[in-house]
């Protein structure tokens, strides 16, 4: 598909509506553009934080109107994430994609591989040039080819959730490995009412995400460095399948129903009250913050308990993305630039109470990072943390393995189905090889 951008016209000096002296930006609309309807498509996924979700949809319409564009010429859609990537993919498929969307991880290589987006290198240097730059992790997943075609917005490290307050009264403290877990688990929790691990187990993505973490801390990984050798089949990986199926089955301290979550059913376990420890980002907290202060109060945010490897704290890396498939590319990219300015993404960030993880730098220097000790393991595990694609780096593959959802249907496949651990892994494994494959080919 060829590239739609236009080449950026002269920069023409203007004054604001405010009476503020300004330069007119190289997005400003004019009569050289195709004709569409709608002059800015945004589709937005709910942050789980309202304040947020609010003040990106006022920084949209604030955008539009200093680029010229009418507010009915704006069409703002809110789109819940378990629908997203099924609308996405029906989009690109009428010819009909969003301008802009927030991407999850290793979804920028998947779009980018199919040619759907487009080159924002020149957005992401500009961020790198800022003071202290920004975290390289949040570049891992938007380079392609040597090439940005996202704009990263958050690292995000993957906590656990804890309650506190029920270690404390239980007189433990929290579990510094996943076999003390287990017992410290069954010591605080009173089921069906409280069930102690609210790890997601559906058809999700956050499957993926949970089920990885552990596999992790047994050893196992999905795909070596090298990102083409599929080491799914592994002892390892067996080994921490078979203690989350003794978590299950045997020990019980998973509720019966997490295998039907979606991507929000461990945050809503944990914020009714019906889950003690959950792996999920700081969208939890964030939401406590602002409707539940004595729950907020009562949670510590804790790396992952070790396995026999160890600790490893996974991170995930969303970005926005701009879709070529669109009249008006330089309103997209003038957008872009307009969320990532540093003083209208700080503004974003803290308003989410920690739910998005900045990528620059110089703004964990900020005291809403360094006065809440509940954030003390952040930059550490924004540093070292890893994707859900580990050991490989997220890739067109890694997505595609993401939403066709292959390690929840193997996890299913022993929860439900009662299959052995070895089978089902032996399968994942032929089922991510075949991804893999394809891809490489």
């Amino acid at each position: 598909m060829a590239d739609p951008r236009l080449t950026r016209r002269q920069v023409l000096k203007t004054a604001a509506a405010t009476g503020i002296a300004t330069t007119s930006p190289w997005w400003l609309v004019n009569k050289s553009h195709a004709q569409r309807a709608k002059k800015i498509v945004y589709w937005h996924v709910p942050n789980f934080t309202p304040k947020a979700d609010d003040l990106q949809k006022e920084q949209v319409y604030e955008f539009a109107k200093q680029a010229g564009v009418k507010e009915g010429e704006v069409e703002y859609a809110v789109v819940a994430n378990e629908q997203f990537q099924a609308k996405l993919a029906a989009g690109i498929e009428a010819g009909n994609p969003p301008d802009v969307a927030r991407l999850y991880e290793s979804n920028v290589q998947f779009y980018a591989a199919g040619g759907h987006l487009l080159d924002v290198d020149d957005i992401v240097q500009k961020m790198r040039r800022e003071p202290k730059g920004i975290f390289d992790s949040a570049l891992t997943s938007v380079v392609f080819k040597g090439r940005a075609m996202g704009v990263p917005l958050a690292v995000n490290p993957w906590p656990v959730h804890a309650r506190v307050d029920l270690l404390e009264k239980a007189k433990v403290e929290y579990p510094k490995t996943w076999d003390e877990f287990i017992e410290t688990s069954k010591k605080i929790q009173e089921p069906p009412r409280l069930f102690a691990f609210g790890i997601c187990l559906g058809l999700v993505e956050d499957t993926t995400d949970n089920v990885m973490n552990i596999l992790w801390c047994y050893g196992g990984k999905m795909v070596e460095a090298d990102n083409k050798t599929v080491v799914m089949n592994s002892p390892e990986n067996v080994a921490g399948v078979k203690v989350i199926e003794a978590m299950f089955k045997t020990h019980k301290i998973i509720a019966p129903g997490s295998i039907s979550w979606d991507n929000s059913g461990n945050n809503k376990a944990y914020q009714s009250k019906q889950a003690a420890f959950v792996m999920n980002p700081s969208s939890i907290y964030a939401y406590l913050d602002g409707n539940d202060k004595d729950l907020q109060r009562a949670t510590g945010l804790f790396p992952v308990p070790a396995g026999p490897k160890g600790t490893i704290n996974q991170i995930d890396t969303w970005a926005f993305g701009a879709f070529k498939k669109n009249p008006y590319p330089e309103l997209a990219k003038g957008l872009l630039e307009y969320f990532i300015r540093p003083d209208n993404y700080d503004k974003i960030i803290q308003s989410t109470g920690g739910r998005w993880v900045p990528v620059y730098k110089r703004l964990f220097d900020s005291p809403f990072w360094k006065e809440k000790p509940a954030f003390k393991h952040f930059i550490q595990m924004a540093e070292t943390g890893v994707p859900v694609s580990y050991a490989g780096a997220p890739t067109p593959a890694a997505g595609e393995v993401l939403n066709t959802q292959v390690v929840p249907k193997m996890i299913q496949r022993v929860l439900v189905e009662n299959w052995p651990a070895e089978k089902a892994v032996e399968e994942c494994h032929k089922r991510i090889a075949e991804i893999y494959a394809r891809h490489a080919g």
